[in-house]
């Protein structure tokens, strides 16, 4: 019977030194409501690929590569000893009357000295984001939108389904919702795609699909942009997601995207779109791309506001200025004319002032001269002003 009692009461010490402390049962809601005014701190796992310095977080294989970064270059809460410091993940939750107004994190470092502030040590990853998510979900006020970074610097937690999760719940803020669309389309996995593009197809509100639109543009992964194409040419969509769509095309380089995009304009009916695809190609900016636009400008089969839009952008976008001074003298429409006149009258090249002067002295175009004049007075050329006192003293 002693041994009996003695391997219980033994059995018991080693169970009692298996359960967690007083302050590591609690949750970490609990604790932080038992603090009224002030912050509370804390530490928890960071991402491995992550490191910090000032108020900035950046991926670690680029410094420059900044995934947040707050106003100012020093903060009240860590100091940095390094450029790149690397983990833990650092949390303050600044509280008013009970209430957690503000979040902020920080990734390396170490704690400033301060007054109060309610420390509560290392907590795991998978409690925070937890944590985190629920104010997210279901808190008010700036910290809702603030919960939701925090979360996606956790190491080794998955947040894909919560940010999902939460990116579908119409009862939050559209604010809320659109950072959860945001650092969803941040996840390297490429379920992200997947779920970004559910959302796109079965959103409710415009507004969260639109945010869905350029988070599928930001992927890594590049999977996004098929599902931009089809988009764009779905005629079920609302238009100006579908422009939205086009817009985010056109800001990716490369052969491909220029193909894409001059095949699109022919297949499109509506000209509010095409327009899309005529601002898309201008920043491209490289030389197919220009020659395009011009092309275009120059095609009488084309209705002239299109011409019109495509000569604009060909003339801010950079192209080749003696194929813009050669296809005015063969222009016969005078809207398209005066509008290339303004267009030279944008560009700081020299031989856009030559063409200017030159309509201004011989184009038989009386209109055309005028207008020309008008510009040639706010270049400042310093040819000009001898040649407009030439024009007038003849």
């Amino acid at each position: 019977m002693q041994i009996i009692r003695a391997v219980a009461a033994g059995s018991l010490i080693f169970l009692a030194s298996l359960a967690p402390g007083d302050s590591e049962a609690q949750s970490i809601a609990r604790r932080v409501a038992s603090v009224r005014d002030g912050k509370v701190r804390m530490t928890y796992p960071a991402r491995p690929d992550l490191c910090g310095w000032g108020n900035g977080i950046s991926t670690r294989s680029s410094h420059n590569n900044t995934t947040r970064s707050w106003n100012a270059e020093q903060n009240d809460d860590v100091a940095f000893d390094d450029e790149c410091s690397v983990g833990p993940a650092r949390l303050v939750l600044t509280l008013s009357e009970g209430r957690v107004e503000r979040i902020r994190a920080y990734v390396g470092g170490r704690w400033r000295s301060a007054s109060n502030v309610t420390d509560l040590g290392q907590v795991s990853a998978r409690e925070v984001v937890d944590y985190l998510f629920d104010i997210a979900n279901s808190g008010s006020g700036k910290a809702a939108q603030e919960a939701i970074f925090p979360a996606t610097i956790a190491g080794d937690v998955n947040v894909i389904q919560p940010l999902y999760d939460l990116a579908r719940n119409e009862s939050r803020r559209s604010d809320v919702r659109d950072q959860a669309v945001f650092w969803l389309s941040q996840q390297p996995d490429e379920r992200a795609v997947d779920l970004l593009e559910n959302i796109l197809k079965t959103g409710r509100s415009e507004d969260i699909r639109d945010k869905a639109i350029f988070g599928l543009s930001q992927h890594r992964s590049g999977r996004g942009f098929a599902i931009l194409r089809q988009y764009a040419e779905d005629n079920r969509a609302p238009e100006d997601l579908r422009a939205k769509a086009i817009f985010w095309l056109g800001q990716r380089k490369g052969t491909d995207r220029f193909d894409y995009l001059r095949g699109l304009y022919t297949r499109l009916d509506s000209d509010d779109l095409k327009d899309k695809v005529i601002f898309a190609m201008s920043q491209q900016k490289d030389d197919a791309s220009m020659r395009w636009l011009i092309d275009l400008a120059s095609n009488s089969r084309e209705p002239v506001e299109m011409r019109k839009k495509a000569l604009f952008w060909a003339g801010q976008g950079g192209g080749n200025i003696e194929m813009l001074t050669s296809m005015y003298d063969r222009m016969r429409e005078d809207e398209l004319k005066e509008h290339m006149i303004f267009v030279f009258s944008q560009r700081r090249e020299r031989a856009a002032v030559d063409k200017l002067m030159q309509i201004a002295r011989n184009d038989p175009d009386r209109d055309m001269r005028r207008k020309a004049m008008f510009w040639l007075g706010q270049s400042r050329d310093p040819r000009v002003s001898a040649f407009l006192s030439d024009i007038i003293t003849r």
